[in-house]
């Protein structure tokens, strides 16, 4: 992104199979298209939505979460449409900071509003998590969801890896957790460690 920020985007599509598939590559185009830009992840979101809004099938959307990582001030900014709220955790696991996505799904409606939230400062020892829902509502035999805090709970007992093992461990835990089950949903995480030389 400009002035040498650092994009991270999550998004997930309603629905499965190959035209799902298509609906995220060409959300992506669009994003990566409109986030050269130098403008606010609010208004990433709203150009994004509107071109979605033009293109998708009716009752096609997709949500998404959507940061802004300022590595020379240890910040982070965040917006959302409608995703699954992102969370930054002390190493104990106690949330300092939840990202909530406040905004309609993109692709729905044309003139939706999306806000970002109050920049968040970032220090040593934090652990930011993106998730989709795919990780939370993998379920047991007996039903039961793993849900946000099996998902948060792992990160935390597992703080001291590194941010690519947390995230293989998070879907392998997601996966024993629903008994093997054959997977009907996407599993994805973001993960970042916050340390002394960022």
């Amino acid at each position: 992104m400009p002035r040498g920020h650092l994009g991270i985007a999550l998004g997930d599509v309603e629905g499965h199979g190959f035209g799902s598939a298509l609906v995220m590559a060409l959300t992506r185009a669009y994003l990566r298209s409109f986030a050269t830009m130098d403008i606010e992840l609010d208004q990433i979101l709203s150009q994004v939505n509107r071109m979605l809004a033009q293109d998708l099938e009716h009752g096609r959307f997709v949500t998404l979460a959507l940061a802004r990582l300022d590595i020379r001030r240890r910040s982070l900014t965040y917006a959302g449409a409608r995703h699954m709220p992102g969370f930054v955790l002390q190493s104990s696991g106690q949330i300092d900071h939840v990202l909530e996505s406040n905004g309609a799904p993109l692709g729905l409606f044309p003139e939706s509003k999306f806000f970002c939230q109050k920049e968040v400062p970032l220090e040593s020892g934090q652990i930011v998590v993106l998730l989709t829902d795919g990780i939370t509502e993998s379920t047991a035999p007996g039903r039961a969801e793993f849900g946000a805090h099996g998902a948060l709970d792992y990160v935390a007992a597992h703080h001291a890896e590194s941010a690519g093992q947390i995230a293989e461990g998070l879907h392998q835990a997601a996966r024993k957790f629903a008994a093997y089950e054959p997977q009907n949903d996407d599993i994805t995480s973001v993960i970042l460690k916050i340390n002394t030389d960022l």
